[in-house]
């Protein structure tokens, strides 16, 4: 059976807030960047390696790169990175949000690892992140899904997210995005 210690909620989530099976969610940090630029290369290829070209997919695998513009993206105050945990220090997923975008805050990136997705742990990140995001004043936040990836989009709407279009991506000719949105983020912060 699953255990879930309850905090007590403040204005702002706590930095360590364990709901289940193990699984905790917390703020990252610049020594988080290795692990989370590995996971996101590695989930770009099993995941878009049969949806984008390869000169498309091509800088979203090259872990140097990414560990670039990750640590370029912490570095800015309008950056949201959260990391979940199995244990201590071992990284098993992430969830990027540019809580400054306009006309909202833009998720960028949620990644688990595969072989523990259904676990619960994109869930956990999700409601963590509208956590934070209501927590610094908004209340809405949208994402774009790439066409194609049916599993990802499945998994929005199951969180309350609706496909409000296709926009095209400014990185690759022919791809767009399903774009996604919560018109009202506090359902999915309820935990």
């Amino acid at each position: 059976m699953a255990r879930r210690r309850i905090r007590q909620r403040s204005n702002a989530p706590s930095a360590d807030q364990t709901v289940s099976s193990g699984f905790s969610v917390r703020v990252a940090t610049a020594a988080d960047l290795e692990r989370v630029s590995e996971i996101k290369v590695r989930n770009w290829a099993d995941t878009y390696g049969s949806l984008l070209e390869p000169a498309a997919l091509r800088p979203f695998v090259d872990r140097d790169a990414q560990l670039v513009e990750l640590s370029e993206k912490l570095a800015e105050p309008g950056t949201l990175l959260l990391v979940a945990e199995e244990g201590p220090g071992h990284i098993v997923g992430f969830a990027l949000t540019y809580l400054d975008d306009e006309p909202e805050p833009w998720l960028e990136s949620l990644h688990v690892l595969r072989e523990l997705r259904g676990a619960g742990i994109g869930t956990l990140l999700m409601r963590r992140t509208a956590e934070h995001v209501i927590a610094r004043g908004h209340s809405t936040m949208r994402l774009g899904v790439i066409s194609g990836n049916a599993a990802a989009a499945r998994f929005y709407e199951r969180l309350g997210g609706t496909m409000i279009g296709l926009e095209p991506v400014s990185w690759a000719q022919g791809v767009a995005h399903e774009m996604y949105r919560w018109a009202d983020l506090s359902s999915l912060a309820q935990s």
